[in-house]
């Protein structure tokens, strides 16, 4: 998979046919005790939702329903990730879809800050704006998410039998692609209104609205 740099949108020139949904993890055991959990052999099976994650999810979910239904039929897309998984099982009980996991949602890889403490995260953040091909402790790049994040998004767009698409990943890889569909730089995901957790967020409204 190559990095991005100079940075090239991904989605530069693609006319998206598909409405666009991002779902957020609810607040996790992982966010309650303020651990960096973002590598699959560590979060697959740990580091689910706690119950204020659970209600606040189900909460958002069922907010969304009529809009995330409104241009049917609906797809959700979910990262490997307990945490995800869990919420996404959420948002199946609400909307009626299968979630289907897809590994590139997974969580960006905070490299040898993996199980420090969550102020590790400023470390690789401080970065990202300044030099967003440099790994800080090994973490993933902000190119490199937004890389195959994209490359999902490009591949959904070509099946013509959903008109709808709901991601549900993690805080940093939707900030990311949240970029990438407003033709921002990633290098500036901190600049934007984070999402919650449980919260879900409109990425974009179809070129067939």
């Amino acid at each position: 998979m190559k990095t991005l740099s100079p940075y090239e949108n991904p989605l530069s020139g693609h006319s998206l046919t598909k409405h666009w949904f991002v779902l957020r993890h609810g607040r996790s055991e992982a966010n309650e005790k303020g651990i960096v959990a973002s590598q699959l052999t560590n979060a697959e099976h740990a580091f689910g939702l706690i119950e204020s994650g659970r209600a606040e999810a189900e909460a958002s979910v069922r907010e969304a329903a009529s809009k995330l239904h409104e241009q049917a039929p609906l797809r959700i897309f979910m990262s490997p990730f307990l945490r995800t998984r869990e919420t996404a099982a959420i948002a199946e009980e609400i909307l009626g879809v299968k979630p289907e996991v897809d590994g590139r949602l997974r969580e960006r890889d905070f490299g040898e800050f993996e199980l420090l403490s969550d102020d590790h995260y400023e470390l690789v953040w401080k970065v990202d704006p300044v030099n967003p091909t440099e790994h800080p402790g090994g973490a993933e790049t902000v190119y490199e998410v937004a890389d195959r994040t994209s490359e999902l998004i490009l591949e959904a767009e070509s099946d013509p039998d959903f008109s709808t698409g709901l991601i549900v990943t993690h805080c940093d890889v939707a900030m990311i692609l949240s970029c990438v569909f407003q033709g921002l730089d990633p290098r500036h995901h901190r600049s934007l209104d984070p999402i919650g957790t449980g919260e879900v967020r409109l990425f974009n409204k179809s070129a067939q609205s």
